[in-house]
């Protein structure tokens, strides 16, 4: 870059030059918005609950300089996930509604797509709050293909026991879904914290489930238990994502984003009513992807 290009430089190419690196080519956000598809092409949108290994694949992917990776972006829409979740779980949606959730997203993301194609890279979203804006992506990136990523409801569980989800007075829960009660037949106020966190992991899980029905060919599972070179490499090889195996295999000895904080017993220590709770909430979807409980 040379003193003329310097001077030039405004506040908002630097964040982005040291978030994405140098710019390629130019496009502006009403060109992006009004021919999205031409932009952004075969972008990965991770779906899941959070807390099952979406910054073990954020630190994985970033073996590969071609792709924009995004696991904490700014903002995260994780209370405009939850609104999504209240308008597309039960409902069908109008367009308006449909509209206005494209917004949200636009809104939260523009930036970032729009220097996706600057820096002729290819757009991957870890984050999990984009989970309930599954429909609306696939509507608006019809190329893009999406990951489900899941691990044993217990361990789930207990992560978020331990991060205080639906515990009394925590602000931090304004993010997190709720039963909408005209559908769902409980008395949430009497559940314990064990079994909100248990229905939460099997709420989304059956959310997720859903939206691959009408959208399988688009769509990979992964098993975060089953964490393996050759797991891995499947699930690339179906994004179309170059990493070497060396690669995989260097990653699966290190943790990323591991817990520090709360206390917690591991599943394997619940006591049996514990158990009975988690089973009678998640069995049926643990069934599904093999798990024990």
């Amino acid at each position: 870059m040379n003193l003329k290009e310097l001077t030039n430089i405004s506040l908002e190419d630097i964040y982005w030059l040291l978030k994405a690196g140098r710019s390629k080519k130019k496009v502006n956000v009403f060109d992006l918005r009004s021919n999205l598809n031409k932009y952004i092409k075969n972008p990965v949108f991770f779906l899941s609950t959070g807390r099952c290994g979406t910054k073990w694949f954020s630190d994985l992917l970033k073996h590969n300089k071609s792709l924009m990776i995004l696991h904490s972006p700014v903002p995260n829409l994780a209370v405009q996930g939850k609104f999504a979740y209240e308008i597309l779980n039960y409902n069908l949606p109008t367009d308006s509604e449909k509209n206005l959730l494209k917004e949200i997203y636009f809104a939260g993301r523009e930036q970032y797509l729009r220097y996706t194609y600057k820096t002729e890279k290819r757009y991957v979203e870890t984050n999990n709050y984009i989970t309930f804006f599954a429909p609306i992506l696939a509507e608006l990136f019809p190329e893009a293909k999406f990951v489900h990523l899941f691990r044993h409801p217990g361990e789930f569980v207990r992560s978020g026991i331990r991060r205080n989800y639906y515990s009394t007075n925590n602000p931090d829960d304004i993010k997190r879904i709720t039963p909408q009660n005209k559908h769902q037949n409980l008395n949430w106020e009497t559940l314990s914290q064990l079994e909100k966190t248990a229905w939460l992991w099997n709420e989304t899980n059956l959310f997720i489930e859903n939206f691959k029905e009408k959208h399988s060919s688009r769509c990979q599972n992964f098993n975060f238990n089953e964490l393996s070179v050759e797991n891995v490499n499947s699930l690339l090889t179906f994004l179309d994502i170059d990493i070497s195996k060396a690669a995989i295999l260097k990653s699966l000895g290190k943790k990323s984003n591991t817990q520090i904080q709360g206390s917690f017993p591991k599943y394997e220590d619940w006591d049996q009513d514990q158990k009975i709770i988690l089973k009678r909430t998640c069995s049926d979807l643990a069934k599904k992807y093999d798990y024990k409980i």
